[in-house]
């Protein structure tokens, strides 16, 4: 009797090896799933695109300077990069920061790192897309003035897309 029970412990013993061993392998199978349905929503997010992606620039007036040109980026990894040329023979003003598209009020935040007085601050801007350009929601709050401003976007962008 010992023999037979002995018999019994080892096959479920192995039954339990098998068992586990299969269910490692569904869920390495299930996880490889994941891993690709993953790629393929990403796949898909890059190949749709954010329309707000590109390049847009600006003309202003300025008090002291013929004008201020103004260039903002978006890249596709949301990052940003923002340049004003006061038109002075002075190399532009160039803040790096970060944006983020928000598509049920069709507007762009964007969070640029500032150099005030020595110390680095975040500001945030938000635009509004309408077509080709952004249009600055808070034009006072960022410092541009009441005459508002409205990037649009490159030639070479609008022929990219």
């Amino acid at each position: 009797m010992s023999k037979k029970w002995m018999g019994l412990c080892s096959m479920a013993v192995v039954f339990m090896f098998v068992a586990v061993g299969g269910c490692a392998k569904k869920e390495a199978e299930e996880a490889a799933e994941t891993e690709a349905l993953d790629e393929v929503v990403e796949d898909v997010s890059q190949a749709i695109g954010v329309p707000a992606v590109g390049t847009y620039m600006a003309q202003l007036p300025a008090g002291d300077t013929p004008g201020r040109m103004i260039m903002l980026t978006l890249n596709a990894d949301n990052s940003a990069s923002m340049s004003v040329d006061f038109m002075n023979d002075t190399p532009a003003v160039v803040e790096n920061g970060s944006w983020a598209w928000n598509s049920t009020a069709s507007t762009v935040d964007l969070t640029i790192q500032r150099d005030v007085s020595g110390a680095i601050v975040s500001s945030m801007m938000s635009f509004s897309l309408s077509g080709d350009s952004l249009s600055l929601s808070n034009p006072v709050d960022a410092g541009y003035g009441d005459t508002g401003v409205v990037l649009v976007k490159t030639a070479a962008e609008e022929h990219a897309h």
